[in-house]
């Protein structure tokens, strides 16, 4: 199986972006990663992943712009978690690999009206299926359709993310006016994981 057969011809539209070959080479002894797994083929068969503009997900490329999966996570990753992924929104898509103790192998998400990683239960394959012919915008129920629209339709870099003021997780951003503003994705997780 391919990664395109478990992304791609959906009713979404998902691009894959193709591998950096001695990345993914260097990847996929780094995390013991083969095509016999969705994260494998994640790792070994893409540089990065888009879904509908709004989900991007961490292959392996040496580009800075796509940010390498390996590379991103040794500055940000935690030890009981592999990131993966991430939104336009500010969220966080991660493989648990203990942080949540019953839950190991799933697909967590750190979310930004919680500020706390919470379980999917499902694995990445489950993701996957769910960026392919999922309602993806049901997933960000806090934007209004139009919102979302306006919102996806900024075209965010995959370097880039959206900052949202009110924050999500404040009693304010339902009820006041966004402001909207993209910037660095370092500097999210910087501001989110209090990295230097």
């Amino acid at each position: 199986m391919e990664l395109g057969d478990l992304l791609l011809n959906g009713t979404n539209r998902v691009e894959i972006i193709p591998p950096d070959e001695p990345c993914a080479a260097i990847n996929a002894e780094y995390y013991q990663a083969d095509d016999s797994t969705a994260f494998g083929m994640l790792i070994t068969q893409s540089g990065g992943v888009c879904a509908d503009g709004v989900v991007r997900l961490l292959g392996s490329n040496c580009d800075p712009e796509y940010r390498d999966i390996s590379m991103f996570n040794v500055k940000f990753g935690g030890g009981g978690y592999i990131i993966f992924g991430d939104d336009i929104f500010g969220g966080i898509f991660a493989l648990n690999i203990g942080l949540l103790f019953d839950c190991v192998g799933n697909v967590i998400y750190f979310a930004p009206d919680t500020l706390e990683f919470e379980d999917l239960e499902i694995k990445p394959s489950g993701l996957f299926e769910f960026l392919k012919n999922g309602d993806i915008h049901s997933f960000y129920g806090q934007f209004s359709s139009e919102e979302y629209e306006e919102l996806r339709a900024m075209n965010v870099g995959f370097n880039k993310v959206l900052h949202i003021l009110p924050p999500q997780w404040s009693a304010e951003f339902k009820t006041e006016k966004h402001d909207v503003r993209a910037i660095d994705i370092y500097e999210h997780y910087r501001l989110n994981f209090a990295q230097p």
